[in-house]
């Protein structure tokens, strides 16, 4: 598994689909929601990098995305979490702010960015 596998699995693992930011569908083929979407990005060894992920919810209250970012916000932990791959992990860690709410043209859409610190602890 490389490490947007690695990265994949992760945020696959909250019980929401998740997307590579870059791949959501289009709405012609109604990317489910809810759902949370991710950038992937790699760094040389012992560099940390920021990544961002933003939670979608359609619902006109915060309660369902709010107690999804909290789970994620305690999955991370203090010190971060540690992601295995096949050529090494990637420490992932809070970042500052960690999460923000987000406004959307749809008035039922909710949506969280969630900042977080990447460090590849392998060589590229």
């Amino acid at each position: 598994m490389n490490s947007a596998q690695a990265l994949h699995q992760f945020w696959s693992s909250f019980g929401w689909t998740a997307y590579d930011e870059n791949t959501v569908p289009s709405e012609e083929m109604s990317p489910a929601i809810p759902r949370i979407t991710y950038r992937v990005a790699m760094a040389e060894f012992d560099e940390t990098i920021q990544l961002t992920a933003s939670l979608w919810d359609k619902s006109y209250s915060w309660e369902s995305i709010s107690i999804k970012c909290n789970q994620i916000y305690a999955a991370i932990g203090y010190g971060g979490i540690m992601i295995p791959y096949d050529n090494g992990r990637i420490w992932l860690k809070r970042g500052v702010p960690f999460s923000q709410r987000m406004s959307d043209e749809d008035d039922s859409i909710r949506r969280i960015v969630l900042t977080l610190e990447a460090e590849y602890l392998t060589a590229l």
